[in-house]
């Protein structure tokens, strides 16, 4: 094991959310004119954080901290047209951008806090509705792993 110096076997959580085992994850606020957003992006935080399985996920009163956050921008940028038509998208890309903070429930003080952008990019097919909806789904699995990653991993 001495060749492993510096390595820590376990999880890897930040300096400042030692002490939180289990976390509560409210439904995010929308500040979006998209339906429906901020019940895919909760839901995709919270696969995402059991994943990880570095917090466990439970009650606001059994729990040691809270996930906030605030869906506060979806864009859509073209990425590709088509040859024909350079104002007919072929391919597209949704970005979602958050700002969340992680507080400790005993004291009320932020842990962390931070803004995170989750994206994805999808071709567009005839059923544009459908495609839109599952780029949207594949940033919202994005920004899920992203702020996961932030919280039990510290990057």
């Amino acid at each position: 094991m001495s060749s492993c110096i510096g390595y820590k076997l376990g999880n890897n959580k930040p300096t400042n959310l030692q002490r939180i085992n289990s976390v509560s994850v409210p439904i995010f606020k929308n500040e979006t004119l998209e339906p429906r957003l901020q019940t895919l992006v909760t839901n995709a935080t919270v696969k995402a954080l059991q994943q990880a399985g570095t917090y466990r996920i439970s009650k606001p009163e059994l729990s040691d901290a809270t996930l906030f956050a605030t869906i506060k921008n979806i864009s859509r940028k073209q990425l590709r047209s088509t040859r024909e038509n350079v104002l007919k998208t072929k391919e597209i890309e949704i970005i979602i951008d958050v700002i969340f903070s992680v507080e400790e429930n005993r004291t009320g003080k932020i842990l962390d806090k931070g803004t995170i952008k989750g994206n994805s990019t999808s071709y567009l097919d005839s059923n544009f509705q459908l495609t839109k909806r599952q780029a949207i789904q594949l940033a919202a699995n994005d920004l899920a792993k992203k702020i996961s990653a932030r919280i039990s991993e510290g990057f």
